[in-house]
């Protein structure tokens, strides 16, 4: 069946209503050719007016919109989709376009609230085109970092190994340094890829075993398991223990020790000789504030609001000596999130770091 549109139906309904009508006038009422031609050129111009309003308040506004929505459409389906940065400038002509509609349309409460609607969807769209394109972007760059990352512990190693596959490994004086340094570095490989394995469990919803449990036995027992590592650096770890035993949070027991070790650990790293780290609990009504504060070398302002990315470091040739993965960080954001907890950090270069979170009681 032939599609029509709508004005030219409108035309069709309306001339025949006219000629019925003065039909029937002419035959009821015995009219004479003056009144029946006065009444056409009335209808005629009423006609005129209707078209003139119905073109400019229901049939202009749906072409526009049907144009629109086509581009919508095309400007969705065509081309390599990878290419954001082509279709965000699309997009966003096409919004510019809804919106010059939105004001011819400002009049009609009806024709409005249907451009509204495509405005909205719209937006949406180019919302999601936006974050995808960040996604992509963090992608290659996680990419990126991870093959770095396990390029130099793997250069290391195959280093290693074949200087004492060339003699090196008769050599009293040199083959145990060597294989101590294959042996590190595999170490640190190890460690990278659980921590790997570990952020993808978080970003895939890792279930928490979580129930109530004494928060200052945890922290003595991650303590007591530094306090080797502490003491080689003579770094004195404090916490008051006393002063919240017996105190109980919920949350899943071996996740939070994780953060407790990775905080800590970190505080060891860098902070100086001679220094202090102190892990102290504020005990309130549902909740209690777990702070862990050292004396080391601080954050520089312009890397605080970074350090919790993935492989992010503060100072890359530094953090690579001292050793760690470089998502620690990230995986204690992740944990904390996970019970609906925020980290906090405040730094002074030189003066210090305190980092804080918050567990329901």
């Amino acid at each position: 069946m032939k599609k029509v549109n709508l004005l030219t139906k409108y035309t069709l309904i309306y001339f025949s209503f006219l000629i019925i009508l003065l039909i029937i006038l002419s035959n009821l009422f015995h009219l004479d050719t003056d009144i029946i031609l006065i009444s056409g050129i009335s209808g005629l111009i009423m006609f005129l007016i209707s078209t003139i309003f119905f073109y400019r308040e229901i049939s202009r506004p749906l072409e526009n919109i049907l144009n629109i929505s086509g581009k919508l459409r095309s400007g969705k389906d065509s081309g390599n989709f990878n290419n954001f940065d082509l279709k965000i400038s699309e997009l966003s002509k096409i919004i510019d376009e809804i919106n010059e509609v939105r004001l011819e349309t400002a009049g009609s409460r009806e024709m409005s609230e249907l451009i509204n609607e495509i405005y909205l969807i719209a937006e949406r769209i180019l919302n999601e085109l936006e974050l995808a394109k960040v996604f992509k972007v963090n992608r290659n760059e996680f990419m990126g970092n991870v093959a770095h990352e396990l390029r130099t512990p793997i250069f290391a190693i195959q280093l290693s190994l074949e200087t004492l596959i060339d003699g090196a490994v008769n050599d009293e004086k040199v083959n145990m340094d060597f294989l101590n340094r294959a042996f590190n570095q595999s170490r640190r490989l190890k460690e990278l890829v659980e921590d790997l394995i570990s952020i993808a469990k978080f970003e895939t919803g890792l279930k928490m075993s979580k129930r109530y449990f004494v928060i200052s036995n945890v922290i003595s027992k991650t303590l007591e398991e530094l306090k080797t590592i502490a003491e080689n650096k003579k770094i004195n770890l404090r916490f008051d223990e006393t002063a919240v035993n017996g105190v109980q949070v919920f949350g899943d027991e071996e996740r939070l020790k994780q953060v407790l070790v990775n905080l800590i650990d970190n505080a060891i790293k860098y902070t100086p000789e001679d220094g202090t780290i102190e892990v102290s609990v504020n005990v309130l009504d549902k909740e209690v504030i777990v702070k862990v504060q050292d004396s080391g070398i601080g954050i520089p302002k312009k890397d605080l609001p970074r350090i919790f990315e993935r492989f992010y470091r503060v100072d890359k040739t530094r953090s690579r000596d001292v050793g760690g993965s470089g998502l620690g960080l990230s995986i204690v954001k992740h944990i904390l999130e996970a019970h609906s907890s925020q980290i906090k950090v405040e730094s002074e270069e030189n003066k210090g770091t305190k980092f804080e979170f918050n567990l329901k009681r």
